[in-house]
């Protein structure tokens, strides 16, 4: 019956798996389908902030599609941070995210409901590739399956709610899946579309640029030596010709970054960097969100809770056992390996003694913070982590140097490239500690920082800031090493396909986040809480029609300054009148921003600064948000002073009054009363952003 009705829903087919992601999501993201068109996932900050992104794009596309070119020439130079050039650049300009949200946008207009609709699609997206990608290399589809769930619901996904950026991973196994086809098949077709896919993924997210830089050649490399292609122009040729076309399509889309280098933005300091990396016990700190693990917060840090759930560390340790232990015995049964002397067989053993004996302290100092270990009467140090892996570096190159068995337990297979697979896991992990490696909060300076390598010599890596979302690639391996180990165990038939489902539902458990966080915000001392409720169209707004009768050419200045959520309220709620702003919010700010938030926190002390700064910055109309406020005296006191600079109210909402700096004609270079006489403190009002 199944035959006679195609199977197409089984999860080993590509719409079943599709469907049954696509229920997981549902559950797994509630109750935010139950709101789609008005709903936000998470919180009111980053997430407005991406929408704000799609909706520049859009917006762009449109005068574009209109007939007005222009659009081209200042479409990296988004109306925030006024005068300040290539604003878009300061965040990730989500190129990949506008083109796939563009026809549910073009049909509806809702920005709620594309944005949530491209959050819903980065997990089945990814759970897809990750399926497609097991599914090729073992041939086995519920093996596919279930490595579909281990990444596209990884718990490191909870982490990284507000960031669809972050979330939009699904393009990384589609690359390897299309590298994979290319070297089994010699289709031009998968290299070429494997160059868009790649593309498609730098497009997404700067990070996984650089980490798939990093991963993909020394994957690769590994497959072409496995395969016994290393010489083989063809297969270079598929791999070069993948290459060639991710780099044309991606190079071209880095302009505004590469403008923003050129007039002198500086990278990253390395000690934001340092700050944002991983806590080595943060691989045992699970997101306060998961239902199953949220009590375990060992070392809770920003962006630091890197738990990948058990499920997927336990099938990877069982898929790298069964790879050495299938590898041992067939070297064990193969007739042409030679005996070897007596006192090999004891070096090899001893070696192999002393390696899993600096492993094991590895991992001690690392992930238990143990230092010392004390055997009866003797006591063991592991202080010096540099001297503890040269340790281990020197035992495990004895063993491979005398035990040709040791040698051969060691060999990948295309098809499973275990070991491959499991080095470049150890490598994602290291990186995720950062500049500094730090256990328990404290800097362990004898370990090597290898990240610092990284930041120092590839080209832009130093625009990174938050080393720790490497996670996400280090899911996918984990994926990867997971579904090969349950391949392993089906052929032996230790792994029936209802434990194969029982496993799934077991790791859904661990990483259920649901009911999310919807619409979450923060209020600060002195302004009022930001509205839950975000206008699926901002133009609907009654105070963004009111600044859309404002002249094109409006610069604007909107206070309070300096606190997120209002600020990245009104940078969406500017979608619907696109005005120049001197306000902004983003992954980083322009030269002097700071300046101008403090002085426009401080008229009362520093009146002759804001003057100078409403001058500098052209500003033709100052916003007063009065609902920001909890009372009317703060927002009293600057419409004195806007009075005092001659300024005119030219706008009344319920919430806002707009204010216009000088009349048309008017030299804005004219001497502007100093209003500091005329008003009290607002200090105590205006947060500054440095808190």
């Amino acid at each position: 019956a199944v035959t006679g009705l195609g199977g197409w829903w089984l999860p080993g087919r590509v719409p079943g798996a599709t469907l049954s992601y696509t229920l997981v999501v549902v559950g797994f993201t509630w109750p935010l389908v139950t709101g789609l068109p008005h709903l936000v996932p998470w919180d009111l900050g980053d997430s407005l902030l991406n929408a704000w992104i799609l909706a520049w794009h859009f917006h762009q596309a449109g005068r574009l599609l209109s007939g007005d070119w222009s659009a081209l020439g200042d479409w990296w130079h988004a109306p925030i941070f006024h005068p300040a050039p290539y604003a878009l650049g300061y965040s990730e300009l989500l190129v990949t995210q506008a083109v796939m949200g563009a026809p549910v946008y073009a049909f509806t207009g809702n920005l709620l409901l594309t944005y949530n609709l491209l959050f819903i699609a980065s997990f089945v997206l990814s759970a897809l590739g990750a399926f497609l990608l097991v599914r090729r290399m073992t041939g086995d589809a519920l093996a596919g399956w279930l490595a579909g769930l281990l990444y596209g619901f990884a718990l490191y996904r909870v982490n990284q709610g507000p960031h669809l950026q972050v979330l939009h991973a699904q393009w990384a196994p589609f690359v390897f899946w299309l590298l994979h086809r290319w070297l089994d098949e010699g289709h031009w077709r998968d290299a070429l579309l494997g160059g868009v896919a790649l593309a498609a993924q730098n497009l997404s997210n700067g990070y996984y640029l650089f980490y798939l830089a990093l991963l993909l050649p020394l994957y690769t490399c590994a497959q072409l030596y496995w395969r016994g292609r290393w010489r083989d122009a063809r297969a270079w040729g598929g791999v070069l010709a993948m290459a060639v076309v991710a780099i044309a399509l991606t190079v071209p889309l880095m302009y505004p970054y590469l403008q923003l280098r050129t007039q002198g933005h500086p990278a990253r300091p390395l000690e934001t960097v340092a700050y944002y990396g991983a806590d080595t016990l943060a691989w045992l700190t699970a997101n306060d969100q998961l239902r199953l693990w949220g009590w375990m917060r060992p070392a809770p840090r920003p962006e630091g809770d890197l738990f990948p759930g058990a499920t997927p560390v336990l099938l990877a340790f069982a898929s790298v056992a069964l790879a050495i232990s299938a590898r041992v015995r067939a070297t064990t049964a193969d007739r042409n390996i030679p005996r070897v002397p007596r006192w090999r067989t004891v070096l090899t053993v001893v070696a192999l003694v002393l390696v899993a004996w600096h492993s094991l302290a590895i991992l001690l100092v690392l992930f238990a913070d143990v230092s010392r270990v004390s055997l009866g009467p003797l006591s063991v140090s592991f202080s010096n982590g540099t001297r503890l892996l040269l340790q281990w570096a020197i035992s495990t190159g004895v063993l491979l140097a005398v035990a040709p068995r040791a040698r051969r337990a060691l060999h990948d297979t295309p098809g499973a490239p275990v070991m491959t697979v499991a080095l470049l896991l150890v490598l994602t992990v290291w990186l995720s500690f950062g500049p500094v490696v730090r256990i328990a909060g404290r800097p362990a300076g004898s370990w090597p920082e290898i990240y610092s390598l990284l930041y120092t010599v590839v080209p832009g890596a130093d625009a990174l800031r938050v080393p720790p979302r490497i996670a996400m690639m280090t899911a996918l391996l984990l994926a990867m090493l997971a579904g090969l180990g349950v391949a392993a165990l089906r052929r032996q038939g230790r792994f029936p396909a209802a434990l194969v489902g029982v496993a799934g539902i077991v790791f859904l458990a661990e990483a259920w986040p649901a009911p999310i966080p919807i619409s979450v915000s923060a209020t600060a001392d002195q302004l009022a809480a930001v509205p839950a409720t975000v206008p699926p169209r901002p133009a609907d707004h009654p105070d963004v029609q009111a600044i859309a009768q404002l002249p094109v050419s409006a610069v604007l200045l909107e206070l309070p300054a300096g606190h997120i959520y209002w600020e990245v309220r009104w940078q969406y709620l500017s979608a619907g009148h696109w005005r120049r702003r001197v306000n902004g919010y983003s992954g980083g700010f322009p030269p002097g921003h700071g300046r101008v938030v403090n002085v426009f926190g401080d008229v009362a002390s520093r009146g002759g600064e804001a003057t100078a700064l409403l001058r500098e910055h052209g500003v033709t109309h100052v916003v007063l948000h009065l609902d920001a406020w909890r009372q009317p005296e703060p927002a009293a006191q600057l419409a004195a002073w806007l009075r005092a600079l001659g300024a005119e109210r030219v706008t009344v909402t319920e919430g806002m009054e707009v204010w216009r700096v000088h009349e048309e004609g008017r030299d804005p270079r004219s001497p502007i009363p100093d209003p500091r006489s005329a008003i009290r403190d607002p200090r105590s009002a205006i947060r500054d952003p440095r808190s």
